[in-house]
């Protein structure tokens, strides 16, 4: 069958790269690039790789996916950058046909750190379900994020955070979150619906490590509102305290 594809009018030559753009099938990692690799650069890679499982994406090796980021990072003067991989899918412009290959881009820019020392964070006005499997890998298929990030900032919050179809506490549209009473450290189960962070991971070790009582669970917004602290986390920002959900 004949096809085909223009941009702006003129024929787009190249249609295979188009299904990541389409249909979202692609899969991404964020994280900051302070003079070297981060710590857990090959938890990243390992969660790019599941990801790309899931979507049946052929999946490039460490070492490439290694080398394209420090390729990359040379070609800027700062040392200390925020880095966002994307593993895109190139294949068939039919949506249920599986991608016969795969590229990765990489965007690299000066980091800038948060200038708030707390943040504020809203609910997001639709609900997420625990059984969508997006939910736990980092796909490009980012919209839900998008708006609820967009309806945070016009109420003047930072980000939003996600309820599931039982009300339960999941995430926030771009990190994982915690809160503390006592000697207790709270956080969702991964069985809510959410991505299970990098940083995630290593808070709930470090907070054992330190005496306290990690407990993963199913909680409700006023677990969280009643709590001595709340924060959230991600790779690219560390931990940010919580001020107050409105």
């Amino acid at each position: 069958m004949k096809e085909v594809i223009t941009l702006n009018g003129k024929r787009f030559l190249n249609k295979k790269i188009l299904r990541t753009l389409m249909y979202g099938e692609g899969v991404f990692e964020t994280f900051r690039y302070n003079g070297k690799l981060p710590k857990f650069i090959e938890k990243h890679y390992s969660r790019l790789k599941k990801g790309a499982q899931v979507l049946d994406i052929p999946v490039i090796s460490l070492e490439d996916y290694i080398k394209f980021i420090e390729d990359s990072v040379k070609q800027l003067k700062e040392k200390d950058l925020y880095v966002k991989t994307v593993l895109t899918s190139e294949g068939s412009t039919y949506f249920s046909e599986k991608a016969e290959n795969s590229n990765l881009l990489v965007i690299i820019k000066p980091f800038k750190p948060l200038e708030e020392q707390e943040i504020k964070l809203t609910v997001a006005p639709f609900k997420v379900h625990s059984s969508d499997p997006l939910l736990k890998i980092k796909s490009t298929n980012y919209t839900r994020n998008i708006l609820a990030k967009r309806y945070a900032l016009k109420k003047g919050c930072f980000d939003a955070v996600f309820l599931n179809e039982k009300n339960e506490i999941t995430e926030t549209s771009s990190a994982n979150i915690f809160w503390v009473r006592g000697k207790y450290l709270y956080t969702p189960s991964l069985e809510c619906g959410l991505l299970n962070g990098i940083t995630r991971q290593f808070v709930i070790e470090k907070a054992k490590e330190e005496g306290f009582v990690v407990v993963e669970g199913r909680f409700y917004l006023n677990d969280v509102k009643n709590s001595d602290m709340i924060f959230i986390t991600n790779s690219l920002n560390g931990i940010i305290k919580v001020s107050s959900i409105v």
